[in-house]
């Protein structure tokens, strides 16, 4: 039978199994929940792809868009590093890389909880309750990709600064904060998000702790830049990166986590009925010092009205923390019976289970790479540009498909993994289809560059093809057409 777990070490060999008992179910459960969403045939239709891709290939950035070329740096040189280095080590394909990306994302957000609650139940509960409540929450971080890391990083930073302590300059956490933002900076590269954490502090009244924060976290960027091998450029190329992002706002189905999220109440109804118990028992959960809870909220309202990312990446992973605690709280103040614990234990795996792998609305059985064209089948390789061509098209899920499935594919693209990155007249060609302009006034630019190497890729109408009469129209798929320059506008040229 189960012991409550104390706040002190668990000197007792029979309390010591028992925790290692609660550890197994809950450890368990966390580690093959990845597994099951992927075996489900879940993967995800953006960057996850083009990670991916690049992992399996030698070329650079430069070599694959066509765009400014201070934007075509490499935005994750670790990551790619990692990926690129298990696939020279296993030969992984893409699919297998995904994959990866996918799990090992997953269960390290899972597990990163576990160090600062005093029962690993909590944790899981915290997180059931959660994904329940907003079901877009398990569904960011199922993404298998980077940013997941700085998410966790955030909860390791506010998560050890939960008392107020201020800690000697030369202190093995701090050596930890050094570590942690030098991998978030050379692995993500959105460096200027772990700074959230000093302002947290510092809005919470602990200015001392947030000096000596800031100032690790900015000279561990620092050595993330220098691993990196351009420093100065791909510090201020994030920054100049960030800026590009922000002009999609214009139009929103863009980058939809970059707009705002209007994202339900019921996280903060989860958030109240948790604490409740702690209030009315006088533990005063609530309060403008605690750094945990105010970034929280900061991050929700910044994410409702503003960008949705500080609400799924930073306010959720905060607000589970926060509650675990507060449910830790209460079951301090209950009677230790050996028997409710086993309960606890058993329902929070059983929430975490329920709230995370049954495919609702086909969430698990989305292929991004469905449908993608395969240079290596002949039919669909006359639809695609032929080698040192360029491919035209409104859409970044055709880059997204394409490139996944062609990682060597001997062309270019004009738009990638984000419209930042084209350069002026492109862009603006693709913002004019994007907002309905007339199609042969809007890619007129594009169609006076093309030869007849290259191809125009365009989604629209299923029945009939887009209204160009200068390129020659196959059918390339579903919604999708594949436009070469026709025999007539070749004649004309020459």
């Amino acid at each position: 039978m189960f012991q409550e777990p104390n706040s002190g070490g668990n000197s007792n060999p029979t309390l010591r199994a028992q925790e290692i008992m609660v550890m197994a179910v809950i450890g368990i459960v966390i580690l093959l929940l990845p597994f099951g969403i992927t075996a489900q045939g879940y993967l995800p239709p953006d960057d996850v792809l083009r990670h991916a891709a690049f992992g399996v290939t030698n070329r650079t950035w430069g070599e694959i868009l066509i765009g400014r070329p201070e934007a075509l740096f490499d935005q994750s040189p670790g990551w790619h590093v990692i990926l690129r280095t298990i696939h020279k080590l296993t030969g992984c394909s893409p699919e297998g890389l995904a994959t990866l990306s996918i799990v090992g994302m997953l269960m390290i957000f899972l597990l990163i909880g576990h160090p600062y609650v005093k029962r690993w139940e909590s944790w899981a509960m915290a997180l059931g309750m959660f994904f329940l409540a907003d079901p877009a929450l398990i569904k960011r971080f199922t993404l298998g990709r980077p940013f997941i890391l700085t998410s966790v990083i955030i909860v390791v930073l506010l998560g050890d600064s939960r008392e107020k302590q201020l800690r000697p300059w030369w202190c093995p956490r701090h050596g930890i904060w050094l570590a942690l933002a030098a991998i978030s900076a050379w692995v993500h590269g959105s460096w200027y998000l772990l700074l959230m954490a000093p302002c947290a502090l510092l809005l919470a009244g602990r200015f001392q702790e947030a000096v000596r924060m800031g100032t690790i976290l900015i000279v561990g960027v620092l050595l993330g830049g220098i691993i990196s091998g351009h420093p100065l450029r791909y510090l201020s190329g994030e920054i100049t990166h960030l800026l590009s992002a922000l002009e999609s706002h214009s139009i929103p189905s863009l980058v939809m986590e970059l707009g705002p999220g209007h994202q339900p109440l019921l996280p903060l109804g989860v958030v109240a009925l948790v604490a409740l118990p702690s209030f009315l028992m006088g533990l005063r959960p609530w309060g403008l010092k605690d750094p945990v809870l105010l970034f929280a909220l900061i991050t929700w309202v910044l994410g409702y009205f503003y960008v949705w990312r500080f609400y799924l990446d930073f306010c959720f992973p905060l607000l589970a923390i926060w509650v675990a605690w507060r449910l830790d709280e209460i079951k301090d103040l209950l009677p230790k019976i050996s028997s409710r614990r086993w309960i606890s234990v058993l329902f929070a795996a059983g929430l975490l289970i329920v709230a995370t792998l049954p495919n609702r609305s086909g969430r698990w059985s989305v292929d991004g790479s469905a449908g993608a064209l395969d240079a290596h089948i002949p039919n669909e390789a006359i639809l695609l540009p032929e080698p040192g061509g360029v491919a035209y098209s409104n859409s970044m899920q055709f880059f997204y498909q394409t490139f996944f499935r062609n990682p060597n594919g001997d062309w270019r693209y004009i738009l990638g993994y984000e419209p930042g990155l084209m350069n002026c007249q492109d862009r603006a060609v693709y913002f004019a289809l994007s907002q309905g302009s007339d199609p042969n006034l809007a890619l007129a630019p594009w169609i006076a560059k093309m030869t007849r190497k290259d191809r125009m890729i365009l989604y629209g109408p299923s029945d009939h093809p887009p209204p160009i009469s200068s390129l020659a129209w196959s059918k390339a798929g579903r919604s999708r057409w594949s436009g070469r320059l026709s025999d007539e506008h070749n004649s004309a040229s020459r």
